[in-house]
């Protein structure tokens, strides 16, 4: 039964060749493409934690600002994934928007944030009414993959080192 389902099934856009200064512009570019091609839920990923014990765990989230050096998320103070991000900050979090064939993978650290901090995304937050947690998840590897119409697919990745990122075909 597996096999018999279809498998990045398109049409899709083709991968935008341009590198950015950085891929938080990328993203938003790809952002910007899956609105007006209504992809649907175009700011829910996975986020991928893990505990003291170092077992993955995982869940669906939505992105609810982002700036230059991230991307802000909330959470119940007492959520299993605010405990594990005291425990450990490293995060990797995916985006797949299957309508466009497109997903962006990244890896970083989530950094809470007081409310001082994130005056400048504050009326995307629901800290602003309720008694969140805010982090900004801060990347610093950032991959796009895009699925090609004629099968395959092209991946770029952005890695950040002295506070400069590289691109690099994949």
């Amino acid at each position: 039964m597996l096999s018999q389902s279809p498998v990045m099934s398109g049409p899709f856009p083709s991968f935008d060749d341009r590198t950015f200064s950085s891929p938080l512009s990328h993203f938003q570019e790809w952002f910007k493409c899956a609105v007006a091609k209504e992809v649907l839920e175009p700011r829910s990923m996975v986020l991928a934690t893990y505990d003291q014990t170092h077992l993955v765990d995982s869940r669906v989230l939505v992105i609810k600002a982002m700036d230059d050096e991230g991307f802000f998320i909330e959470s119940g103070k007492g959520r299993t994934k605010v405990e594990q991000l005291k425990e450990n900050s490293h995060v990797a979090m995916n985006f797949y928007w299957r309508e466009q064939g497109r997903q962006i993978r990244l890896q970083g650290k989530a950094v809470e944030v007081r409310s001082e901090d994130f005056k400048h995304v504050r009326d995307y937050l629901d800290a602003k009414t309720r008694d969140l947690a805010v982090y900004k998840v801060i990347p610093d590897r950032m991959e796009f993959y895009q699925a090609l119409e004629q099968g395959g697919y092209e991946r770029m990745l952005y890695t950040k080192e002295n506070n400069k990122w590289l691109t690099s075909w994949l």
